[in-house]
């Protein structure tokens, strides 16, 4: 009996001890520099030099780290032993007797089920139901993202793997043409996104493919269906959305990013023209929408592939020629309300990155350049973004009425549907786009996924000749709107 005290006081010590001198800390840290130096060694937004200076100092803190680590698990190992070496010197229990207690299987297999129990109960005592983007990935998981992302060709080389071993299951498999939904930032992209996402004829990339973008097929076989540990959260944007493993998000920019890299140049993004064609690329595009169709839904011959990427608006021009029979949904929100939403957004996102910089390698790795320190303009024609800077509101109104000027260019490719009819007729408004989409009727209420109340449009902030610009090409879109 006095063995056994002894023991629970020798594995009380060393959990107090490893919790005291924060040995978990020091490890997380340790990890963190390996991370750090991993993604400045691949990180294509910094230059060489400042590659060598930010791996120079993860290599300091990664050696200050071994020392910080080794000293604090010297001292618990310390305050685990002194008990047993305290009973020993007093002469209550031989130090041997205590040890070959503590080396017994059901000794070890009770003990080792008694802290979970304690640590699961602490967790759910401590823990809380919301974190942020960064707090959702684990010190492993960035480093696991760092190595998915590193290079183009790492990228490539497992989309060729993926479509291999795709087609050796899915030798039939083919999909109807996609659907495209765009619009800049803030225009209601995502609440559209969710709408369809519960249509059994839609498919999606979901959260659950991230970081191997390129693989879909083979990560939902070896690592894509974690769901266990990863709670529903609000997302990073801070506009009430939550998002698990299980909700759809646009992923495919990470594609055209990686197969035509000379159109992100390093302050804008270049509009894609029609001699832009690249018919490989197309091809592996079109396959990889073949497989995120195959993998939501098996058991629908006649599912399309969706994505909502809010950069496909600068490839109106070439989607139809690309994805022959696609068809592509522009949603369109009143400018004042939508231009200051994406100066909110822009703010936000520039205290997010300088607080984390992994919000901004993640961001840049799956290419959503639209806010923040990575904000990259797309080149519209009648868009100058050396005339005032984007923390201004008519910044963002000007890139407004650049964006969809180039809309109205092409809008017998587009189908147009306006932010205030889905707020104020959602059943009627969505049914009205899913027909002229060809999707079946599914008796889908669509009220939940929209506000119900009007959009604020605080025309105060910008300059009125400019919001009557905007107004009016808003008009003359609207009358082409589905209604």
């Amino acid at each position: 009996m006095i063995a056994f005290c002894v023991s629970l006081l020798a594995v009380l010590g060393f959990a107090i001890s490893l919790w005291k001198v924060g040995v978990v800390p020091a490890a997380r840290s340790l990890i963190a520099s390996s991370v750090s130096g991993v993604s400045a060694m691949f990180d294509a937004e910094t230059t060489d030099l400042e590659k060598e200076a930010a791996v120079r100092r993860a290599a300091f803190d990664l050696l200050a780290g071994v020392w910080r680590l080794a000293w604090r698990f010297g001292l618990t190992l310390a305050a685990a032993g002194a008990p047993i070496v305290l009973a020993d010197v007093a002469g209550l229990v031989p130090a041997d007797v205590v040890m070959g207690l503590m080396l017994r299987l059901d000794y070890i297999v009770a003990v080792t089920v008694a802290a979970i129990l304690v640590a699961r109960f602490a967790s759910k005592r401590l823990s809380k139901n919301t974190a942020s983007e960064s707090e959702a990935y684990s010190d492993g998981d960035r480093l696991v993202h760092t190595l998915a992302f590193s290079t183009p060709m790492v990228m490539k080389s497992l989309a060729a793997a993926d479509d291999r071993a795709f087609r050796l299951t899915n030798k039939a498999a083919e999909s109807r043409p996609p659907i495209f939904i765009t619009s800049l930032a803030r225009g209601g992209t995502t609440a559209l996104l969710n709408a369809f996402f519960d249509m059994p004829a839609i498919a999606t990339h979901q959260y659950r493919d991230m970081p191997f973008i390129t693989a879909p097929y083979l990560w939902s076989r070896l690592g894509g269906k974690r769901s266990d540990r990863v709670t529903r959260r609000e997302r990073a944007h801070g506009d009430g959305l939550e998002i698990d493993l299980d909700s759809p998000e646009a992923f495919d920019e990470a594609l055209w990013r990686l197969y035509w890299p000379n159109k992100y140049r390093r302050q804008a993004i270049d509009l894609w023209q029609n001699g832009d064609a690249n018919g490989p690329a197309c091809d592996r595009m079109r396959r990889h929408f073949d497989k995120i169709v195959a993998l939501r839904r098996p058991a629908q011959t006649h599912a399309r592939y969706l994505s909502k990427n809010n950069a496909n608006i600068a490839r109106l021009r070439v989607l139809p020629s690309y994805f022959p029979g696609c068809d592509i949904v522009v949603p369109l929100r009143r400018p004042s309300a939508h231009a200051a939403s994406l100066l909110r957004q822009h703010k936000n996102f520039l205290a997010l990155q300088a607080e984390d910089d992994f919000v901004r390698r993640y961001m840049s790795d799956i290419g959503h350049l639209e806010f923040g320190l990575l904000h990259k303009p797309m080149a519209f024609d009648q868009f100058d973004p050396g005339e005032t800077g984007p923390d201004q509101p008519d910044y963002w109104l000007r890139y407004w009425i650049a964006a969809f000027h180039e809309v109205k260019q092409q809008n017998d490719t587009c189908l147009i549907v306006t932010q205030d009819d889905l707020r104020s007729r959602p059943d009627e408004t969505v049914n009205a786009l899913r027909g002229a989409l060809s999707l079946p009727q599914t008796g889908q209420r669509f009220g939940t996924y929209f506000r119900s109340t009007p959009d604020k449009t605080p025309d105060q902030l910008f300059d009125a000749e400019l919001l009557r610009r905007a107004n009016t090409l808003y008009d003359d879109l609207d009358k082409l709107a589905v209604k």
